[in-house]
């Protein structure tokens, strides 16, 4: 769970106590089915719920200030101002600004490093989606670097003949077409 969404949770649960809880949710599906068959006026029902929702919802508008929530710190630098970015959300998902706003408006594409090193140039590889939102992973200095996988590499180098290796299921595959060496992924527990 992200923290916003830790937050909004511990929120829903310190001010509506009564409404989020198992044997409301159970009772509620249960009337509502009764509406649904015809055996309970769902305007009645209405009625009997609505005073305790809008009586929680005042109280909590009354009590509840702005949440704050700490930006993720990243060990991206701004080009612009030297600060170290950090990882904001917006409509389409995480990006990253410069902290310095409104002085400095500097914003980067954020990116999921994967922990691995890209095979040609050793930068990190990370984490992209295809227009058709088809995830690949793709070196992060793809202006200076070329390389692309629609399977996740891995950072174990073939030892067969030295290429990457990538993650097929529970299986690590060498990347070269020539070569077909195969072995079975170790678990965390094996690699301990």
């Amino acid at each position: 769970m992200t923290e916003l969404g830790q937050v909004v949770n511990d929120i829903m649960v310190q001010e509506f106590p009564s409404i989020v809880n198992v044997t409301f949710s159970a009772n509620l599906e249960s009337l509502l089915d009764m509406v649904g068959e015809g055996a309970v006026e769902w305007k009645g029902l209405i009625r009997n719920f609505y005073p305790d929702l809008d009586a929680a919802v005042q109280k909590a508008e009354r009590e509840l200030e702005s949440v704050t929530i700490q930006d993720e710190v990243s060990d991206e630098i701004c080009e612009v101002c030297g600060r170290n970015m950090v990882v904001k959300y917006g409509p389409h998902g995480k990006f990253l600004a410069c902290p310095g706003f409104p002085e400095c408006r500097n914003t980067m594409p954020f990116y999921e490093k994967i922990g691995v090193p890209c095979p040609k140039c050793g930068k990190d590889v990370v984490i992209k989606m295809s227009r058709k939102g088809r995830r690949y992973y793709e070196c992060i200095d793809n202006t200076n670097c070329d390389f692309m996988s629609w399977a996740k590499p891995s950072a174990k180098k073939c030892p067969n003949c030295g290429s990457y290796m990538i993650e097929k299921g529970n299986k690590l595959i060498c990347a070269s077409d020539t070569c077909g060496y195969v072995e079975n992924k170790k678990t965390e527990e094996e690699e301990e």
